[in-house]
């Protein structure tokens, strides 16, 4: 499906955001772990939910719809066994990094493959080698560091070393440390992403697994851990409420209320709040209520690791912000569903934008945008993105393919047409 986007003069209304993929998925993998039955409040249920629960089910857990939004895990009490056919991963790079990580808990072999981005796109060199280093066995079968892989275990502890540009090695580590047969100190060189390693220790104490932290530099984790199942409501996504809220700023006359929010929960996203407030932003924050009204930006140099999934969105606030705005430290964008960083430079370029692209991120220059058509490259946060941007910019705005969007905010056109946006499925 492609949706058409017309520029829109004010956006207003209420936004009802879905809940967070990367808690939702957290909690499902800890409850398949635990001993005994946990129950999973209002979890973002997306193709890759669905896809983790198959792959859990092959692992030995048992997971099944209860109610209207609520999901029973009968868990393995880390006993993991081997699955008797392959992981598909499908686009997901939190399961193809995840589900590795686990299978070097099971003794028997693991075979684990997923679409052309974790075939190309997704490294997985560097957890192969840290889960070898812990006393597992992994390969790539093509030799390239990508998926497809095959892993076998047990997984016994040491000392283990892994580059930490991307977070979700570092996080699946860390989750099989735990299982492993004796403790694990785990070494990470340029740590980054750190928010959404904060978020798996924030799991790993809910569940009263003993490790230290220095820096997110060194870890020491106790193995053979265990837990019990537990009770979980999931928090609303704070990566999915930036969407409406940048589309309020950048369009005259908008003002746009986000009901539900918790500006204490640990998603790093959450941060971009008080950097478009840093551009002039006007956020307002009463409770759980987030509003957000049209602004003048100022453009400024964004450190883009803590919050690496609004690296786009923050280029759109560029485009749309005075002088210049300058993203950094944004490498692993490279490496998610697509280049970001050059899908970013190029579908900005189309709709008018001054733009450049570096090593690392980009430099944009306040500028006129118009329509163009455009591609969604399969990814999510590109649709959402420059729709955006279509909301803001003249004339219309064609994106096609956009049925990925559903993998973090399925009702996000349905969203952005109940607040005023002239966005047609197509």
């Amino acid at each position: 499906m492609d949706i058409v986007i017309a520029s829109s003069s004010s956006l207003k209304g209420s936004v009802r955001i879905p809940p967070n993929k990367s808690h939702s998925f957290r909690a499902l993998v800890m409850a398949a772990l635990a001993e005994g039955v946990s129950v999973i409040h209002n979890p973002a249920v997306s193709n890759d939910w669905m896809r983790g629960i198959e792959a859990l089910e092959l692992f030995g857990a048992a997971v099944a719809p209860k109610a209207d939004r609520v999901w029973e895990i009968t868990g393995t009490g880390g006993k993991l066994k081997t699955p008797d056919d392959i992981i598909d991963c499908g686009n997901s790079g939190i399961i193809l990094r995840f589900f590795t990580a686990l299978a070097a808990c099971c003794d028997g072999y693991t075979v684990l493959s997923g679409d052309h981005s974790l075939r190309h796109l997704r490294l997985c060199q560097p957890l192969v080698d840290a889960l070898s280093a812990l006393g597992a066995w992994a390969v790539c079968t093509k030799g390239d560091g990508h998926a497809p892989l095959v892993v076998r275990g047990h997984l016994k502890g040491g000392s283990a070393t892994i580059d930490g540009m991307d977070s979700q090695p570092v996080s699946a580590l860390l989750l099989a440390a735990s299982l492993a047969d004796a403790p694990s100190d785990i070494i990470v060189t340029r740590a980054g992403e750190k928010p959404w390693i904060e978020m798996t220790l924030d799991w790993l104490r809910r569940c009263g697994v003993e490790f230290s932290n220095a820096n997110y530099e060194r870890y020491r984790v106790r193995g053979r851990s265990r837990w019990q199942g537990f009770e979980y409501t999931v928090p609303l996504d704070w990566s999915a409420a930036l969407y409406p809220i940048a589309a309020a700023l950048i369009t005259p006359g908008s003002d746009v209320t986000l009901p539900g929010m918790d500006y204490a929960d640990s998603q790093g996203d959450r941060l971009v709040v008080e950097v478009l407030r840093d551009m002039g932003a006007q956020i307002d924050i009463d409770g759980h209520t987030v509003r957000a009204r049209h602004s003048t930006l100022r453009g400024r140099t964004i450190d883009c690791n803590d919050f690496i999934d609004q690296f786009m969105l923050l280029a759109v606030m560029g485009a749309f912000a005075e002088g210049e705005t300058i993203l950094t430290n944004a490498e692993v964008c490279r490496y998610k569903e697509c280049d970001r960083i050059a899908a970013m430079a190029h579908a900005l370029s189309a709709m008018g934008a001054s733009v450049a692209e570096t090593p690392d991120g980009l430099v944009i220059r306040k500028s006129s945008l118009h329509g163009a058509d455009l591609d969604s490259r399969d990814d999510h946060r590109m649709v959402m993105t420059m729709a955006v941007a279509a909301l803001g910019a003249r004339g219309s705005t064609r994106i096609r393919g956009i049925e990925c969007v559903k993998k973090t905010f399925p009702s996000f056109v349905e969203q952005m047409r109940a607040i005023g946006g002239d966005v047609q499925p197509t």
